[in-house]
């Protein structure tokens, strides 16, 4: 997660091949891509970034307000992860709507991939399970 002025979803991590979520004793989740994924997880539901809502439900005095700082974006007790198979570049190589480079278009009428979801146990190295499934 970087602190962006205007609050945004971002950390994209791009040719995953595998990710583990855990916690501090290292019980979790592993997915392992069927090809090569993309990932991100947050202290934060995805609306957090959005101008339409917060943690909070976006309310004050009984009126929605906007995330427009990062103070507005406050972490919640939970991880939301995002598998994605690819996501469009941001694009723009100005401020006012150039559009993104050919190369980084998803331009295909259908796509699909795949992942296993695996628990994980305290007493497991994610590298080692991630290797059975290769």
């Amino acid at each position: 997660y970087f602190p962006y002025i205007r609050p945004q979803e971002n950390g994209n991590k791009t040719e995953v091949r595998w990710v583990a979520i855990t916690n501090k004793e290292g019980a979790g989740l592993l997915f392992v891509g069927e090809g090569l994924l993309e990932a991100s997880a947050f202290h934060n539901r995805q609306n957090d970034f959005q101008s339409e809502g917060r943690s909070d439900g976006g309310y004050y005095n009984g009126k929605r307000t906007p995330s427009r700082h990062t103070t507005d974006v406050v972490a919640a007790d939970l991880t939301s992860v995002h598998i994605d198979y690819k996501q469009i570049g941001v694009g723009g190589d100005n401020s006012w709507g150039a559009w993104t480079h050919p190369e980084y278009r998803l331009t295909q009428r259908d796509y699909s991939y795949g992942y296993i979801i695996r628990p994980l146990s305290p007493n497991e190295t994610p590298a080692v399970v991630y290797k059975k499934y290769k």
